[in-house]
């Protein structure tokens, strides 16, 4: 009977281990619990087990990816719909490597994202392993330490609190990014240890706005012969507060490229976007050397400046930012704010210091506005053949009701879509230009529509990131989620052509046998509908209509617009190109 009675008591040991909560299902459901339910990643061996927890747990929502890095872009896209931040899941070595790119999209535009990746047992078993994200491998702490707020690798008695940590770090307001963490494989799959469940609100350490310095920023303003507000990207959690200031200070203002529509472009004092493909509006006020300029959420970078100056020679920048690693970069700063901007808006505002500031603004800004913003002013009625790119934007934001989200992918249907599109709400337009990667776009349109499904979601991209991403359509198919990828088919990386022209003016470029940049053309009707997504051909102005995109956005079916527009329409202040020339030096 002893004998009998200790094989039992073995037995229910065995079945209690096989029950009882792995590191893996104690994180997953740890990171449900902080508001981290949505995990885009591809499997791998050293990464299953979370996985394996993911697909039991039924507050988790796994969503399957084409590639690691856009996974990231999903994640960004499913960050800005939502406000919530999501788990990138990868596999050791390649695994690690492929999301290097998201990693640093993220780190650059401040998007809180958790990448989980697993590793091998080189630790425990002291030997160098394949695909090891260790010192003696990959070295993934190091070669994302300076894309990432934290980096952190799991251990058996502490992972849950690790990842309490890395979730804090994440969110942290002052400045949210991306953090690395690393799970090794053999600590996924232990038991969990029980840890007490403890809060661990963060504490901004940041003193009150100082008056003083309020006070001398307002008279700064109300004081200047022509002042400027800046409005960039970090504003988009403070829309409405920067509106309010914008309206109390009365002074024209532009956006970066980033930052369109966060105060609608219809605005009485709006001078759209400047920067890379800037209006002419923006263009014309910047040539009248703003003497003081109030720039909110931005680090003045060439993308969000190049042929629009916030100042002009002697002109007095007032730079608010969170990140004081964004202020003096790129223009001498005059006053400095290293605050929230939301709080110094609110604060800003209340200052009566811009009674009088009114009516000067509202001259300066109308002055600026007196002809057409638009490169091609009537660009809406180009009748033109082959279809111009600019009527292409027109037709698509026609077609497009005004709730839908538009997101642009990287190229030179970006310029256009920057240039002429009109964003009257912060939720309109989406760009990713903290890194400028291709393919951006194409994965954030999935994110985007994952996590707000009662928007609509249009891609504006070209048919070299289709290349690079588009099979991330699958997942838009699988879930069910009527995207349209607007696709300008011009067989060849069309800005890096006319980059090329335009910095190297050598006469054999225009008879180049080999024609470097161009592809052979691809049919993406035919290649819509083999991936199970519906295609159009588009040739004509006029093709793209309301009825067209409401009937695949009833069916829940991704449409793919085939576009053979005009390839050599150009912007004619792109901006970007003309300061990569000037940073180069003058060619011979």
């Amino acid at each position: 009977m002893p004998h009998s009675h200790t094989n039992i008591h073995y037995s229910a040991n065995a079945i209690a281990a096989k029950t009882a909560p792995t590191v893996a299902g104690a994180v997953v459901d740890l990171l449900c619990g902080l508001g981290v339910d949505t995990f885009f990643g591809i499997p791998g061996g050293s990464i299953i087990a979370v996985f394996d927890a993911i697909v039991k747990n039924p507050k988790a929502t796994l969503i399957e990816p084409r590639h690691e890095t856009h996974a990231a872009f999903e994640a960004m896209g499913a960050f800005r719909a939502s406000g919530r931040a999501a788990a990138v899941l990868v596999t050791s070595g390649p695994g690690a490597t492929n999301v290097v790119t998201g990693v640093a999209a993220a780190h650059f535009e401040r998007v809180p994202m958790l990448v989980m990746a697993g590793d091998t047992a080189w630790e425990r078993t002291g030997r160098r392993l394949l695909q090891s994200l260790g010192p003696e491998g990959v070295d993934i702490e190091e070669m994302l330490r300076g894309l990432t707020r934290t980096t952190v690798r799991l251990g058996p008695t502490s992972a849950l609190a690790q990842v309490r940590a890395a979730v804090r770090a994440a969110r942290n307001p002052r400045n949210p990014g991306p953090v690395l963490i690393v799970a090794p494989i053999d600590c996924l799959d232990g038991a969990a240890r029980a840890e007490r469940p403890r809060t661990l609100p963060l504490r901004v350490a940041e003193g009150a706005i100082d008056p003083a310095r309020l006070a001398h920023a307002a008279q700064m303003l109300a004081r200047a012969e022509r002042p400027l507000v800046v409005v960039g990207a970090a504003c988009r959690p403070a829309a409405d507060p920067v509106r309010r200031l914008v309206d109390a200070i009365g002074a024209p203002f532009m956006t970066t490229p980033q930052a369109k529509g966060i105060v609608p472009e219809d605005h009485p004092l709006s001078l759209r976007n400047g920067g890379m493909s800037s209006s002419l509006w923006a263009r014309r006020y910047s040539d009248t050397k703003p003497d003081v300029a109030l720039v909110l959420g931005t680090d003045l970078d060439d993308v969000s400046t190049a042929g629009t100056p916030p100042v002009g020679p002697g002109g007095r920048v007032i730079h608010v930012d969170t990140d004081p690693r964004a202020i003096g970069r790129n223009f001498p700063t005059a006053l400095a704010l290293v605050h929230d901007v939301g709080a110094v808006a609110e604060e800003l505002a209340r200052i009566p210091a811009f009674e009088a500031t009114a009516q000067r603004g509202a001259e300066l800004a109308a002055r600026a506005r007196l002809r057409s913003p638009f490169d091609v002013p009537d660009f809406d009625a180009d009748d033109s053949l082959p279809i111009a790119p600019h009527r292409v934007i027109a037709d698509l934001e026609r077609a497009l009701p005004p709730q839908a989200t538009i997101v642009t992918d990287i190229g030179e249907h970006m310029l256009f879509a920057l240039h002429y599109l009109t964003a009257r709400s912060p939720e309109r337009f989406v760009i990713h230009l903290g890194l400028g990667s291709m393919a951006s776009g194409i994965a954030s349109a999935v994110g985007l529509a994952l996590a707000d499904r009662s928007r609509p979601v249009a891609c504006i991209c070209g048919d070299g990131g289709m290349h690079m991403a588009g099979m991330e359509i699958l997942l838009a198919i699988k879930h069910r989620l009527p995207i349209v990828y607007a696709v300008f088919n011009d067989a060849r990386y069309n800005m890096v052509h006319h980059g090329h022209r335009m910095t190297y003016t050598r006469t054999d470029i225009a008879a180049c046998a080999s024609r470097p940049w161009e592809t052979p053309p691809i049919d993406f009707v035919k290649w819509a509908e083999a991936t199970g997504a519906r295609g159009v051909r588009i040739e004509r102005p006029g093709e793209i209509t309301r009825g067209l995109l409401e009937g695949a956005m009833a069916d829940r079916v991704p449409l793919v617009l085939d576009i053979r527009q005009a390839r050599d329409t150009r912007i004619s202040g792109d901006g970007r190109i003309q300061t990569l020339i000037a940073m180069a030096g003058a060619r011979p």
